[in-house]
């Protein structure tokens, strides 16, 4: 039932034909009413469509076969289908159209209509050579190889043959590197301990990817090393190699080595501003992400995306004024409320770490009760970047309000956490910055104490570098930002008889 659905979404949206079978032409009285109960809600199972139609259940043979003559006519259906309607992408709007041509060229040849083969193979070639598609390519040269030879064209079916030579080549070099860069995909996407059991075979890979691409030049190849190349350097923490490729890619593009058509430039651009945020070059990564803003639709999530970065690099510089405009843009958009709940919740968590830093940050109506937003969602074990985070922002908080004996409680969860959950090297920076939380309790809020006393562990953080994107806790403001805003709040309060801070 769900493929059937699917399957008349697509015809119902896509298809171009006068007499499509949805128009109710080609249809009989069942095959008519089966369409339009499932289009309407009507026959969500099989049960209800099966005994609605036919008074029976769904292994009757009379609704077996409907099933069967409905599924046919819709596949078929598919060959009708207009590219434009199908994707916005002009990309993929070609690669469609290429296949067609190819398609309705065996059509022909099986008729040994060789003249409209070589009409609509040549075609076809035309479109495969100005998008690079390889495999296209391959297929639309056999169809003209064939042609020339049939009709006797020796000088054209020599040429086509040795093109086919050279396209065959390049195709097998092209395949397995995509092959490769799916391997690595799917390894990548595993477990965090399957991640970094295939990450020191990635050099090798990488290297391997680097030669398909040269040996084929096709832009498959390339993007294969490219993205493998990326998630390697991402994982690792490389983050200026990133920078490297990224801004490499684009002269590539601009000197016609990488097929402009295909090459996402929005991708790059986004990985581009991104790796500056994570290698701290954050005025460069500025000036990046203000000159690219404009290839993103606010009104798409790719917008929102992308405006964490940019967002998360004016904090990181320290350009609040920036930060102050693009957090208010981003809760002024409109639509807000199509991004995923998790990206949601990450802009909640970015807005009341930015009113902490930034005091004279723009507050909506009606939110100005609750600057810190303590009521933050929990996140599941599985998504454990922004536990750091939490627990900071209910520190600082606290400790701003001097609620001593809730700071007390809350070391205790510090603690804990820290001994089950920060063990490994790749959680260092998060271990040492909530050393020096703790640290605060214990020297019982003395900031020259806390000053001198974390002095070690301070410098220590600053040399640590942040670990590779797998890993790493996410650090909404620096950690050496916070301290140094931890240590301005202790020097502006003193305990007194009551065990609270003023």
């Amino acid at each position: 039932m769900e493929e059937i659905r699917k399957l008349i979404d697509i015809v119902s949206t896509c298809s171009q034909s006068d007499a499509a079978l949805l128009e109710g032409k080609k249809q009989s009285i069942k095959e008519k009413k089966f369409i339009q109960g499932i289009e309407g809600g009507l026959y969500t199972t099989d049960e209800e469509a099966a005994k609605d139609l036919y008074k029976t259940h769904p292994n009757d043979v009379r609704y077996k076969m409907l099933k069967h003559r409905v599924k046919k006519k819709l596949f078929n259906e598919l060959s009708y289908v207009n590219p434009q309607k199908v994707t916005t992408n002009f990309v993929q709007q070609k690669e469609i159209q290429c296949n067609s041509l190819i398609y309705q060229a065996n059509i022909v040849r099986v008729r040994y209509e060789f003249d409209l083969v070589t009409n609509l193979a040549s075609k076809a070639l035309a479109i495969a050579q100005e998008f690079d598609f390889i495999d296209l390519k391959v297929s639309a040269l056999e169809l003209l190889s064939l042609s020339y030879s049939e009709q006797s064209y020796a000088k054209k079916f020599t040429a086509a043959q040795e093109e086919l030579k050279t396209a065959m080549s390049h195709f097998l070099k092209e395949r397995e590197a995509v092959s490769l860069f799916q391997h690595a995909t799917i390894q990548l996407r595993k477990s965090t301990k399957s991640r970094k059991e295939f990450l020191p075979l990635l050099p090798k890979i990488i290297k391997k990817l680097e030669e398909l691409w040269k040996g084929s030049g096709t832009f498959s190849a390339y993007y294969a090393y490219y993205r493998t190349y990326i998630m390697y350097h991402e994982l690792e923490g490389n983050f200026k190699e990133i920078i490297d490729i990224t801004v490499d890619a684009l002269r590539r593009v601009s000197e016609n080595k990488i097929n402009a058509h295909r090459f996402e430039i929005s991708y790059n651009n986004y990985i581009m501003v991104y790796a500056h945020l994570r290698a701290k070059f954050f005025n460069d990564g500025l000036v990046y992400a203000e000159k690219n803003l404009s290839l993103y639709n606010p009104a798409t999530r790719n917008w929102f995306a992308y405006m964490e970065n940019y967002f998360l690099l004016a904090v990181h510089a320290k350009q609040y004024e920036l930060g102050n405009t693009l957090q208010r843009k981003i809760f002024d958009n409109t639509a807000f409320h199509i991004i995923p709940t998790i990206a949601k919740e990450r802009w909640l968590l970015y807005r009341a770490y930015f009113r902490l830093i930034y005091p004279n940050a723009t507050i909506r109506e009606g939110e100005a009760n609750n600057p810190y937003l303590l009521s933050l969602p929990e996140y599941s074990k599985d998504k454990l970047g922004f536990n750091v985070a939490i627990l900071t922002l209910q520190f600082i908080y606290l400790l701003e309000r001097g609620e001593t004996e809730a700071l007390l409680y809350r070391i205790d969860s510090i603690k804990k956490y820290v001994s089950t959950h920060l063990k490994d090297a790749f959680s260092l920076r998060s271990k040492l910055f909530l050393k020096l939380l703790v640290l605060t309790v214990t020297e019982d809020y003395d900031a020259v104490a806390c000053r001198t006393k974390g002095e070690a562990l301070y410098k220590k953080l600053i040399d640590t570098p942040a670990p590779g994107d797998a890993y790493a806790e996410i650090e909404i403001v620096p950690y050496e930002h916070l301290w140094d805003l931890i240590l301005q709040i202790l020097s502006k309060a003193e305990v007194n008889s009551s065990g609270r801070m003023r």
